[in-house]
């Protein structure tokens, strides 16, 4: 079970190339949300203007030339809340197949109860150009193997974009994210 903290895991991930590829391993950070979706909206790429978090499953993307990272974030995706999930990313050349992962946990299962989930990952050492993106989800104990949630190519000259996965409005299972507050500021009088 995914602690009370959103965990980071790095992994390396070599890719399988026949013929060659440009990028031989691309390193990731994937951030998996509590039930609920992330606290902080610029976890999931988000401003906290960005109102309806229930009303959408969102794929957004944001890319930071200077430290050549692409990162991707969806959110509000609903899945069972019992489970585990995972995301990860395969690159080859420009094509990103990124992968969100979601299984039975163990000997708990299922409780067959949606809940809102985000995940996010990031990808580095990214050259600025046109890239190739296919959003995956396999939810192992469905029948049918991973599917295709969305593919497009993405222009790295703009630095972000959104993509609207699913448009039908959650139903109870998703909570409007409570941001954390801010303190007021207040300036000394002297």
């Amino acid at each position: 079970m995914v602690s009370s903290r959103i965990w980071t895991a790095l992994a390396i991930v070599g890719a399988c190339c026949v013929g060659g590829c440009s990028s031989a391993a691309a390193v990731q950070e994937a951030r998996i949300s509590e039930q609920g979706g992330f606290r902080d909206p610029e976890l999931r790429l988000a401003s906290v203007e960005d109102g309806g978090y229930c009303g959408a499953e969102v794929l957004r993307w944001q890319y930071d030339e200077a430290a050549a990272t692409l990162r991707f974030a969806d959110a509000r995706l609903m899945l069972d809340c019992c489970g585990k999930r995972a995301i990860h990313v395969e690159r080859i050349d420009s094509l990103f197949e990124i992968t969100e992962r979601d299984e039975p946990d163990g000997a708990a299962g299922r409780c067959h109860e949606q809940c809102a989930f985000d995940l996010a990952v990031g990808v580095q050492d990214v050259p600025r150009g046109e890239v190739y993106v296919k959003l995956l989800r396999d939810v192992v104990d469905q029948q049918g193997g991973p599917a295709v949630i969305w593919s497009g190519s993405l222009d790295l000259d703009v630095a972000a974009g959104a993509v609207v996965l699913d448009d039908s409005p959650a139903d109870a299972g998703c909570h409007e994210p409570s941001w954390p507050s801010r303190r007021p500021t207040s300036v000394a009088a002297r």
